[in-house]
């Protein structure tokens, strides 16, 4: 039904965008070591005393297009051919 469609597409978008959000202070972290070649505790200091809390959300936008899109899309055609099979 168009309810249960759209249900599951708010569930979709909420965990892509909560996946991405919660993950990418690691992904900065890790494009950091990878720049730097720093360890992890040392680019975590270096980002806390050059940046404060912003490198938190440095990046969101695009880590959300980039990874909160695609797992939406994942989750809801999950849940669609779910439904849609149960019927069959």
């Amino acid at each position: 039904s168009s309810a249960a469609a759209a249900r599951s597409a708010k569930k979709s978008l909420a965990s892509g965008i909560i996946g991405a959000v919660m993950t990418n202070p690691l992904d900065v972290l890790q494009n950091e070591m990878f720049k730097t070649e720093e360890t992890a505790s040392n680019a975590l200091r270096r980002l806390c005393r050059t940046e404060g809390c912003r490198w938190f959300v440095r990046g969101l936008y695009q880590n959300v297009v980039a990874s909160a899109v695609p797992i939406a899309i994942t989750i809801f055609l999950t849940d669609t051919f779910a439904d849609w099979r149960k019927r069959c």
